[in-house]
């Protein structure tokens, strides 16, 4: 009687559904830092226990309505988390895109196209997709997200009499003020 092994045969690398991965996993976290710039700028316990649950569109109005409902009194900060909720929206639509769609070869042959139904009695929109867009997408949500941390350190500094900190490349002087 043959030995039996649990090891299966290495099954060849998909850099498509790899892609498709990083994109997913870099959604995820976003959601994370979101929640997580939420409690930067609403300390309320309550909201967030409410948030846990809940997906990118909701974590952006929840950022937005405690952007209304609690003082902030550093502008340059309050510039930089709208810009980055902005962004956040934004890259919300091209990972949706990304994540919620059914995947098909070109009419033209080259590259891939995603599916998402518009509704069941109109079809699908269709958008043209590459690996490298999936890609490059995937390193913009990472970006977004450490700007993300940056805003919502920079949103508490002057609650909690930290240092702000600066955008890479930008000086130590320019944060400061």
């Amino acid at each position: 009687m043959p030995a039996m092994t649990n090891e299966a045969a290495p099954r060849e690398r998909d850099p498509f559904l790899e892609a498709v991965g990083r994109v997913t996993v870099a959604g995820a976290h976003l959601d994370r830092h979101l929640h997580s710039l939420l409690g930067s700028l609403a300390f309320e316990p309550t909201l967030l226990v409410l948030a846990n649950a809940e997906g990118t569109a909701r974590l952006i109005e929840l950022c937005e309505l405690a952007l209304k409902c609690y003082n902030h009194d550093d502008p340059a900060a309050l510039a930089d988390v709208k810009d980055c909720l902005t962004r956040a929206k934004a890259l919300k639509d091209k990972r949706n895109t990304v994540v919620h769609s059914l995947f098909m070869q070109a009419e033209d042959g080259n590259g891939l196209e995603a599916m998402r139904p518009v509704r069941k009695t109109l079809g699908h929109s269709v958008t043209p997709i590459t690996i490298g867009k999936m890609e490059s997408l995937a390193k913009e949500i990472e970006e977004l997200q450490s700007d993300l941390f940056r805003a919502g350190w920079n949103i508490r500094a002057p609650l909690t009499g930290m240092a702000r900190m600066h955008r890479p490349g930008e000086p130590a002087e320019a944060a400061a003020e």
